[in-house]
C-alpha cells in the first residue's frame, strides 16, 4: 500500500506520534505479511524445488521470532532504529558465524526485508537469529543496574555508555529522520550497501519470473494462484528499485555531536549517484527490462473469490500489463525528478567542492538520453516498443508540466526542462527525416511527441 512505501501520509505528520506509531506498526503488520508470502514464494522458486515441511518450519520460525522482537522491543521503550539494516555489508548477510555472533542487523527495531541470498551464494538466516548490538546498548542505557540511587551516582555510567555511541553499530535514525533522502535510513533495505543489495534483490526476482514462466501453475492449482505470485514479484522488484533512488541528491545525517571532523550532513558522492542512475536504466527503464512471455502473460487469471485480500476485478479480467509496468517506472521516475529532489541537487551544488555533486543538468540529460535511447543513439530508429512509448510519454509529460508552470520545481529546473524539450524535438524531427522503416505506432507516436513540444515552447504567458 502506498502508506507503506511512503512512510505516513502527509495528514498524518503532525505532533501526533501516538498516532503516527500506529500508523507504522499497522504498516509494519501488513508489510510483514507480504514478507512473509515473499519468502514463500523464494523458497519455492530459487530453489527450484518445492519446499519441504522442516524448511517452511523453519522459515515461519525466524519470521515469528524476528516480528516478536521488534514488538517486545517496543513495550521496553525502544522506538524504530531504522539504522539498524546497514550493520553488515551484502557479503556477509549470509554468513551465519557472523549472524548468529554479532548479529544480522544492529537492531531489530529496524523494518527488515527477509534476506534473501544472491544466485550462487549460499542462504544464510533469512530473518535475525539474535537481537542486535544497538538493542543490548540501548537497553544497557535504561536497565542495567548501576552504582548508587540518586542521579548524580549513576551519572558516570551512563556518561560512559553515551561515549560509545559513534560506534558504526550503534548508528540511530528514528521515525522523523527518513522523511528526507537518506539511503542509509529507510523502511524495508538491507545491508550497507543497498545498491548492491537490491540489485542482487532485482536479480532474484527475474529468476523468479522465469521459474514461474517454466514450472507454474502446478498440475491442480488455480491460475489466480499464478497471478498472486507474479503481482508479488513485481512489486518485490520495484520496490527494490524505489529504494535506489534514495541515493540520487542523497545525504546521510549524523546525530551525534561534532567530532574528528566529520560533518552532520554528508551528500553521497557523485561516483555512487552515477552507478544509482545506470542501475535504475538497466532494471527500470531499458526496453529489454521486462520481456514476459505470452504464455505467462495469458496465465494471470484473476481469482473469483472477493475477501479482505483480495479485490474481485469488476472490468478488465486479463492482466493490465502496460499499466501495471508504467505505474511503476512513473512511481521511480518521478520520485527522480520531484521538486525536494530537484532543490537538493540544487543546494547540495554550493556545499560540495567543484565538479564532485551530480547536477539537475546530468541528471536531465541521463534520464532523457536513457528513456529516449531510439531516437537519440545513431542506431537505426526501427520499431518503439508499446512499453518504451509509455515511458517516453511520462517523460515527456513531466517536462511540459515543469515548462507551462504546472509544477512547482527550481526555476533552473523549468529552463533546463525547457532546453531538454528543445532538444528532444531536434532529435526527433532529424529521426523521421531518415529512410528508415519504422511502423505506423512509432511514426504517429514521434510526431505527436513533436507536436505537443511545440505547441507547449509557443504557448503564451498569461498573467493572474
Amino acid at each position: 500500500p502506498a502508506i507503506c512505501q511512503n512512510k505516513v501520509p502527509a495528514s498524518r505528520q503532525g505532533n501526533d506520534f501516538k498516532r503516527l506509531l500506529t500508523d507504522n506498526e499497522i504498516c509494519y503488520g501488513m508489510e510483514s505479511s507480504f514478507q512473509a508470502a515473499v519468502g514463500k514464494i523464494a523458497l519455492s522458486l530459487l530453489l527450484d524445488v518445492t519446499p519441504n515441511p522442516e524448511s517452511l518450519k523453519e522459515y515461519v520460525h525466524q519470521y515469528l521470532r524476528s516480528l516478536i522482537a521488534h514488538e517486545v522491543g517496543h513495550t521496553l521503550g525502544l522506538r524504530h532504529n531504522f539504522h539498524g539494516s546497514t550493520m553488515l555489508m551484502p557479503e556477509e548477510l549470509n554468513n551465519t558465524e557472523i549472524t548468529h555472533t554479532k548479529g544480522l542487523v544492529s537492531s531489530v527495531m529496524d523494518y527488515l526485508p527477509v534476506n534473501l541470498a544472491p544466485q550462487g551464494m549460499p542462504q544464510g538466516d533469512y530473518f535475525p537469529a539474535i537481537v542486535g548490538p544497538y538493542d543490548e546498548w540501548a537497553i544497557a542505557y535504561g536497565y542495567k543496574p548501576s552504582i548508587g540511587e540518586i542521579l548524580e551516582d549513576k551519572k558516570p555510567f551512563l556518561e560512559q555508555v553515551v561515549l560509545e555511541s559513534s560506534q558504526p553499530e550503534y548508528a540511530y535514525a528514528t521515525d522523523e529522520d527518513i522523511w528526507d533522502i537518506n539511503p542509509d535510513a529507510n523502511v524495508w533495505d538491507m545491508s550497507g550497501d543497498v545498491l548492491l543489495y537490491s540489485q542482487w534483490q532485482m536479480d532474484n526476482a527475474r529468476k523468479m519470473w522465469r521459474r514461474l514462466d517454466n514450472h507454474y501453475p502446478l498440475k491442480g492449482e488455480s491460475y489466480s494462484e499464478l497471478r498472486v505470485l507474479f503481482n508479488s514479484i513485481l512489486n518485490y522488484y520495484f520496490r527494490n528499485a524505489e529504494l535506489l533512488t534514495q541515493y540520487i541528491g542523497g545525504q546521510s545525517f549524523r546525530r551525534s555531536y561534532a567530532e574528528n571532523e566529520r560533518w552532520a550532513f554528508v551528500p553521497v558522492n557523485l561516483e555512487k549517484q552515477r552507478q544509482t542512475l545506470a542501475k535504475l536504466q538497466d532494471y527500470v527503464f531499458a526496453p529489454e527490462a521486462f520481456n514476459f512471455s505470452p504464455q505467462l502473460l495469458n496465465q494471470l487469471a484473476p481469482s473469483r473469490w472477493r475477501h479482505w485480500g483480495n479485490p474481485v476485478p469488476v472490468s478488465r479480467l486479463d492482466y493490465p500489463i502496460h499499466e501495471q509496468i508504467l505505474r511503476f517506472q512513473s512511481t521511480v521516475l518521478r520520485s527522480l525528478l520531484e521538486s525536494d529532489r530537484l532543490h537538493r541537487l540544487r543546494d547540495i551544488e554550493l556545499k560540495t567542492p567543484p565538479g564532485q555533486a551530480l547536477t539537475i543538468p546530468e541528471l536531465f540529460d541521463t534520464l532523457q538520453n536513457s528513456i529516449w535511447t531510439e531516437v537519440v543513439s545513431d542506431r537505426t530508429l526501427g520499431q518503439i516498443s508499446s512499453i518504451r512509448r509509455s515511458l517516453q510519454r511520462e517523460h515527456l509529460n513531466i517536462l511540459l508540466a515543469m515548462v507551462l508552470r504546472q509544477a512547482d520545481v527550481p526555476e533552473d529546473g523549468r529552463t533546463l526542462a525547457w532546453y531538454q524539450l528543445r532538444q528532444l524535438r531536434t532529435t526527433i524531427e532529424a529521426s523521421l527525416r531518415k529512410p528508415d522503416e519504422v511502423d505506423l505506432y512509432t511514426k504517429a507516436h514521434l510526431e505527436e511527441t513533436c507536436d505537443r513540444i511545440t505547441k507547449a515552447l509557443n504557448a503564451p504567458l498569461q498573467s493572474r
